[in-house]
């Protein structure tokens, strides 16, 4: 008897010491639980904000082509309008130097039409004794009822320039910038 009071003592703290490990298990089990739950609650909201920034990307993408779109637009159509604004610069700056060489061909021509006519007129005075001092009358026809004689405007007697003089007054204005050059800005 003694040997069963023995083995049924060993049999109770064994009974009691498995009791203790089974209660610990099942705390363990309970925390284990818990910890699935809230687990499982952190990969549901984890699902969401990855379809969240899923559909956020796709939106940004769409935007981004529309904009690059409307940004290559802009860009080709701004090329487009440089291109006309060099050609028409081009253009411009061409139709600028053919006007400014038809302004220096004419300056030139009225400087010598002016040497020719003011060499004219002082080969005439030296020729004609009356000289460009003579006054002939101009004929007025009217109104139609004759002819009568109408007195010239006075001569003005002022000195003129010699050739010499008017040679260096149109090298003088040779030499100077023509004025749509000087607006322009080119030379």
């Amino acid at each position: 008897m003694a040997i069963s009071l023995i083995s049924d003592g060993i049999l109770i703290l064994l009974l009691v010491v498995t009791l203790a490990a089974v209660y610990r298990f099942n705390r363990k089990l309970a925390e284990l639980r818990q910890g699935r739950d809230a687990f499982e609650k952190l990969i549901a909201e984890f699902r969401q904000a990855t379809g969240q920034a899923d559909q956020s990307l796709q939106q940004l993408r769409v935007m981004a082509e529309t904009r690059g779109r409307d940004l290559q637009q802009r860009t080709e159509t701004a090329g487009a309008a440089l291109d006309d604004l060099q050609r028409a610069g081009a253009d411009l700056k061409l139709l600028i130097d053919r006007a400014e060489m038809a302004s220096d061909r004419l300056e030139e021509a009225v400087a010598q039409s002016r040497v020719a006519n003011q060499s004219l007129a002082a080969q005439k005075a030296v020729s004609d004794p009356g000289g460009a001092l003579r006054r002939e009358p101009l004929v007025n026809l009217g109104n139609g009822t004759g002819t009568e004689a109408v007195e010239p405007a006075p001569i003005d007697l002022s000195p003129t320039k010699s050739a010499v003089e008017v040679a260096a007054d149109e090298a003088k204005k040779a030499s100077r910038k023509s004025v749509l050059s000087s607006l322009v800005g080119i030379r």
